[in-house]
């Protein structure tokens, strides 16, 4: 009876601690390309690292526009080529339990450029009478994210709020109501600011399936100028156990803003690998085509979750 007993009273001591265990995970403020309703906890940080290409080259205005040359405005038929890297970088850092700093940038390695045709009005659109200005393209990134309800294993979802202030320089990917770019000085890029909220929800099932979706707005001083003058996203995505230690990601973003363009229908699909209970890293695929890279490490919001009511 007393071998019984104790071998019960063990069996409640290994079943109380291997529980909480199993959500003992790095929480993931960010699949691919997506925010999630998950704060990191205090003390935890993710790092992510992305490179992807973008091109667009179909901005082929077929009237002339106003084109500031040397001080002087002529009329020229002007287009622009964007053929190039963007590479994000993003630094998430829990400043206490419910509140994440977000840092980071938006860098490009080159190949954005306007072509102004017709350079000399000789009526030759030939590529020796065509001027072509190379143009820069990077932004810094300083952000919050807040919890609003944290995940309490109550079969509800974990809701966040955020906003990021982004500023740097950038090209003209779009035109205004006129179908003119907005600089009319082709010889290089101009300064922007821009400000991206958004509100997202995070639904766990258990320990082996996660839900997120979200809405945004983005807002930027050039917008104010063209025929969009507010960006709405959408995005959802999911993750799912497949074996003890890794985990399967995948997600969707209507459109999202990088140093002040904006990229449309970005697919994310990736794996996740986690180490331990505090620290994990995932390598994904983003369909511009790229990849992105995480490494997180878990704060002590990652400790909280408790084990009850679980479906798995």
């Amino acid at each position: 009876m007393r071998y019984l007993r104790n071998l019960q009273i063990c069996c409640l001591i290994l079943s109380s601690i291997a529980t909480p265990l199993l959500a003992q995970l790095p929480p993931m403020p960010q699949l691919s390309t997506i925010q999630t309703a998950e704060p990191m906890g205090k003390g935890g940080s993710t790092t992510t690292f992305g490179l992807f290409q973008y091109s667009k080259v179909d901005l082929l205005p077929d009237h002339g526009q106003k084109v500031d040359i040397g001080g002087f405005e002529e009329s020229h038929r002007v287009t622009l080529e964007i053929e190039t890297f963007l590479i994000p970088v993003r630094f998430t850092y829990g400043m206490s339990e419910q509140l994440d700093l977000v840092l980071g940038g938006t860098l490009s390695t080159g190949g954005v450029r306007k072509v102004v045709h017709d350079f000399y009005n000789t009526d030759s659109d030939e590529l020796a009478n065509q001027r072509v200005y190379e143009q820069s393209l990077f932004e810094g990134i300083l952000g919050l994210k807040y919890n609003l309800k944290p995940d309490r294993n109550d079969n509800f979802p974990s809701i966040s709020i955020g906003g990021d202030a982004q500023f740097g320089y950038t090209a003209d990917d779009r035109l205004n109501s006129d179908n003119e770019f907005l600089d009319h000085g082709p010889a290089d890029s101009f300064p922007f600011v821009g400000m991206n909220t958004y509100l997202v929800g995070t639904q766990r099932f258990g320990n082996f399936f996660k839900v997120h979706a979200g809405v945004g707005a983005f807002l930027t001083s050039k917008a104010l100028r063209t025929t969009d003058f507010f960006t709405l996203n959408w995005q959802v995505g999911a993750e799912v156990a497949i074996s003890d230690n890794m985990r399967l990601v995948a997600d969707f973003s209507r459109e999202l803003p990088y140093a002040g363009v904006n990229v449309a229908n970005l697919i994310g699909l990736g794996f996740r690998y986690e180490v331990s209970n505090t620290l994990a890293f995932q390598l994904g695929y983003i369909s511009q085509p790229g990849f992105q890279f995480n490494l997180t490490f878990g704060g002590e919001a990652a400790q909280a979750v408790s084990g009850e009511n679980l479906l798995f």
